[in-house]
């Protein structure tokens, strides 16, 4: 009995030695963590010729990340309805240096926060004040449209400063975590 207790306390142990995590990959900005990525993750980033990359992370080995991407398309019923069907599979290979940068996670209110809520009140107000004045045939003030025009051009403004991605490089970069 005893002998047959110590074999599978061993058993234990050695399935437990081998299912050990893999390596990992670490977004840092100036030295702090940001985000792991490890085996399994959602993975999204920037490759080096302006294209997105999303996928699912399979496994990190030798400054090399493994990933796998399904390709889902809808497909036609015989009653005129739509479903999700997996068309494929696709294994994919990066090396971390093809990484140029790793979208930002979108905030609550961000349609507030990239200007976009400005440009269209500016933009509707500045039409309706116009659409108003010829209706009712009154006189379209000028310093109306003027403000008008300056909420959505600070709209406008806030749309293009704001960044949308991590840039790979100085400030930000990429960390392989070797673990075994």
């Amino acid at each position: 009995m005893t002998r047959c207790l110590l074999f599978l306390s061993l058993l234990f142990l050695c399935a437990a030695a081998f299912s050990q995590q893999s390596d990992f990959l670490s977004l840092k900005k100036n030295g702090r963590t940001i985000k792991n990525y490890f085996k399994g993750a959602p993975i999204a980033f920037i490759h080096v010729n302006g294209s997105l990359i999303e996928g699912t992370l399979e496994r990190v080995y030798k400054d090399s990340i493994f990933m796998y991407n399904y390709d889902i398309r809808m497909t036609p019923t015989p009653w005129g309805t739509r479903f999700a069907d997996t068309v494929g599979r696709y294994d994919l290979r990066y090396h971390i240096n093809e990484i140029a940068a790793i979208p930002k996670p979108g905030k609550p209110f961000e349609f507030i926060r990239n200007g976009t809520l400005f440009m269209i009140g500016g933009i509707g107000y500045a039409f309706l004040h116009t659409f108003n004045g010829l209706i009712q045939k009154r006189k379209i003030e000028p310093g109306t449209l003027a403000i008008a025009g300056g909420v959505a051009l600070l709209g406008f403004t806030m749309k293009k400063l704001r960044k949308y991605y991590y840039p790979i490089g100085k400030k930000y970069t990429i960390a392989y975590i070797k673990l075994t």
